[in-house]
């Protein structure tokens, strides 16, 4: 047997570790498969899962092949093009030629499925069975409170929703063609207030500041080495957050905004076209928002190498001083503060992460986060456009 690390993702108290494992069968051939293990499963015993204990400690560890993910049944219809066609069809949608490919994963989470047909090209989102239905429903409301959401083709309760392929390239990829950074943050900062008005029924997905502790802990556990500057981190994103006082209520926010949820007019990349991924939406604070974004275009530096090594790190970090800059402008109240100590969590989850994949980024990460929380309204970098 053979087996490498593809992928991990923070889940619940723990990771879902993801590998690429070739098992060799009783006649002797070699087949591979994409298995991953949960350190932090739930109690329940789900179908298709294997369910190993320590003897000695009774930790638990849940085990499952690609792609029977416990928590997207839809996967397992969605990846193939055979049982994907005839829901597809079930619900009104071309399948001549049908070709399907993954986009994203996130187990456990979503995944993406591209569609191509002979006559055209869509997608799949693939999500918990009882979000399904909510999903299309906020992608037809914020469509027509004019935001360039995809539009839904058709869902299913197992867990499909089928979306229009929109037009646009992802923001993150077409960089080297923005010619002035301050016209791209203002359209940007329009699209925060765009999606401030929507109304929502429910909250967005929690703030990563509640995981503070979390962080810190997993990060001490992975990095102790660098404990000090951990747990100063951490007091200093306490105090900061503290010192911006309560959000303000019912603010309809993004709950994930970063570059590549944008798609800009190739041609024209200070316009933007589309606005992807709008699951975690709904009543938060813009700080998050402000925060996620910064975090995002922060972690893009480090993994490029820094901000002169390539020509995306570079704008990201130009991009990244000028977003930050705005929060000093912002007429909301505290705002600054709490994003601050919000893009300081976030880059400790981006450093968690790395670390759990033995990358030596993570030590950047926590060193940004720990400059980040400790800054006033001056330049973090000296990159130019």
């Amino acid at each position: 047997m053979a087996a490498h690390a593809l992928q991990i993702e923070p889940t619940g108290t723990g990771f879902t570790h993801g590998y690429r494992v070739s098992l060799r069968d009783s006649s002797g051939a070699l087949a591979d498969h994409t298995v991953f293990v949960e350190t932090s499963p739930p109690d329940a015993t789900r179908p298709g899962v294997l369910t190993l204990t320590q003897p000695d400690s009774g930790e638990r560890v849940d085990v499952w092949v690609y792609p029977a993910d416990p928590a997207l049944p839809a996967l397992r219809t969605a990846v193939y093009a055979e049982a994907a066609g005839i829901v597809l069809a079930r619900l009104g949608l071309p399948v001549d030629d049908l070709r399907v490919s993954l986009a994203a994963y996130r187990p456990g989470k979503r995944a993406v499925v591209r569609v191509d047909t002979a006559q055209t090209s869509y997608f799949l989102k693939v999500v918990r069975p009882p979000t399904a239905e909510p999903l299309q429903a906020k992608h037809t409301h914020w469509r027509n409170e004019g935001v360039p959401v995809p539009a839904v083709l058709g869902w299913s309760e197992e867990g499909l929703v089928a979306m229009e392929a929109l037009a646009g390239s992802e923001l993150i990829g077409v960089l080297d063609r923005v010619s002035n950074p301050d016209v791209l943050l203002d359209e940007i900062q329009h699209l925060g207030a765009q999606i401030a008005s929507v109304t929502s029924t429910a909250p967005a997905r929690a703030s990563l500041v509640r995981r503070l502790d979390w962080y810190e802990e997993r990060l001490i556990e992975q990095l102790p080495d660098h404990d000090g500057l951990i747990e100063a981190t951490s007091r200093t994103i306490s105090r900061r957050y503290k010192a911006g006082g309560a959000p303000p209520p019912e603010r309809t926010v993004h709950g994930d905004l970063h570059l590549a949820q944008l798609l800009v007019d190739p041609a024209a990349p200070t316009t933007i076209t589309g606005v992807l991924d709008i699951d975690t939406s709904g009543w938060g604070d813009p700080a998050d928002d402000a925060a996620a974004l910064y975090a995002h275009l922060i972690a893009t530096v480090v993994h490029d190498g820094g901000s002169r090594a390539t020509i995306r790190a570079r704008r990201c970090s130009v991009l990244a001083d000028g977003w930050r800059r705005r929060w000093f402008r912002s007429s909301e109240p505290g705002l600054a503060d709490r994003a601050h100590a919000i893009a300081a969590v976030q880059l400790l989850g981006h450093a968690l992460a790395r670390s759990a994949a033995g990358s030596p980024d993570a030590a950047i990460l926590i060193e940004r986060a720990h400059r980040m929380v400790s800054a006033d309204d001056r330049p973090l970098t000296s990159a130019t456009w």
